[in-house]
């Protein structure tokens, strides 16, 4: 009995655990994604209205520039929340119950109408 044991132990400990390769990002995957400094969720819904932000990727990341701004000097979160506002499942713009993402600009806009007025996109021809 004792030397089947061993015998098992050493069959485990040669032939290891299989590794998945497959499921795990490569580091190249993961910063793809944030390139800009937003995270993929941030990433461009087709503007509908003025108050929808800019599409265009320079005119986007200035107008969320200024908005990063202006939540920062009235004291919110990313999300036009006071600071320290904590959401169920990390973000408020997830709906877990319909599986649908929110742009965090319309978001905050729909929230903050003043960040909008502050920040109005612009479109460049």
């Amino acid at each position: 009995m004792r030397h089947a044991l061993i015998l098992l132990a050493a069959a485990c400990l040669t032939t290891g655990c299989p590794k998945k390769t497959a499921e795990a990002p490569t580091p190249k995957e993961e910063t793809a994604s944030t390139d800009a400094g937003t995270p993929a969720e941030d990433a461009g819904a087709p503007a509908e209205d003025a108050g929808a932000p800019a599409t265009d990727g320079g005119s986007r990341a200035a107008q969320e520039a200024c908005v990063d701004r202006w939540l920062k000097e009235h004291k919110l979160d990313r999300y036009g929340h006071p600071e320290g506002t904590m959401f169920t499942g990390g973000t408020p713009l997830f709906n877990e119950a319909t599986g649908e993402t929110r742009d965090r600009l319309e978001y905050v806009f729909a929230r903050q109408p003043d960040a909008l007025k502050a920040c109005p996109a612009t479109t460049t021809p």
